[in-house]
């Protein structure tokens, strides 16, 4: 009879010990993502690197298109607009 009691508790006892491990588990997998988002957030939320460069050195320089540029105004023009002369 104390045989089926020991058997008892030693398997209470490891299926306890099993449980632990898995739930330290879980929770050690939660806190490495979370510890893992706090790194990326601070390099995330830092400016840019160009940023810090001076702003009058990055304006593109404008150019003449030798293609006519039209507007959907031009177009709608040109294609009647007339009938929507009432708006």
């Amino acid at each position: 009879m104390w045989v089926w009691i020991a058997i008892g508790v030693a398997s209470f006892l490891l299926l306890s010990l099993v449980v632990a491990l898995a739930f330290a588990r879980i929770l050690g997998t939660i806190g490495r993502r979370i510890s893992e988002l706090y790194e990326t957030e601070d390099w995330a939320m830092l400016p840019p690197t160009r940023a810090s460069t001076d702003v009058e050195e990055q304006q593109p320089q404008e150019i003449d298109s030798p293609i006519p540029v039209t507007t959907r105004r031009d177009r709608r023009e040109s294609a009647g607009g007339a009938r929507n002369s009432n708006r």
